[in-house]
């Protein structure tokens, strides 16, 4: 069977491959603003996350997507693990950091907590993203030719 191809328009370029370090980035950005807004009802509205519908639905959803991100990061910790590490490292980091972020967020009130961590996401998402745009690495090296190959 013969596959169709979609060609973007001249001119146009291509997205190009989402790896999962850009899928943190964007994650971490996107869920710092969710928080960020989040603090902003907190204080308009001058009540606590639980007794607020709005702020409660921001923190999860910021939540959600933070978790991603750091899945996404979790995964390229590990760069040369076999698929099942890297799954593990996954699922392990988001764990990690709420649990760690549940003593802050019980620590700080609702409000406080939220902007410490949207701040805190939001420089992590930028820098992870001009990490990755201002990476001037040389490409890698192609791996040896062993066999038949490498004697001629």
């Amino acid at each position: 069977m013969g596959g169709y191809r979609v060609q973007p328009p001249a001119g146009t370029g291509t997205l190009g491959a989402m790896d999962p370090r850009r899928i943190a980035s964007f994650g971490a950005l996107l869920g710092g603003l969710v928080w960020l807004a989040e603090a902003v009802v907190i204080w308009t509205a001058g009540e606590d996350r639980a007794d607020s519908g709005l702020a409660w639905a921001l923190f999860l959803a910021g939540l959600v997507v933070l978790c991603v991100a750091l899945a996404a990061a979790g995964y390229t910790l590990v760069e040369k693990a076999p698929v099942w590490l890297r799954a593990v490292v996954a699922v392990a980091t988001p764990l990690l950091v709420l649990m760690v972020w549940q003593l802050v967020d019980q620590a700080v009130g609702d409000a406080v907590s939220a902007v410490v961590g949207g701040v805190i996401a939001l420089g992590l998402g930028a820098w992870g993203l001009r990490r990755r745009s201002g990476s001037s690495a040389p490409p890698p090296e192609p791996p040896p030719v062993r066999g038949r190959r490498a004697a001629r």
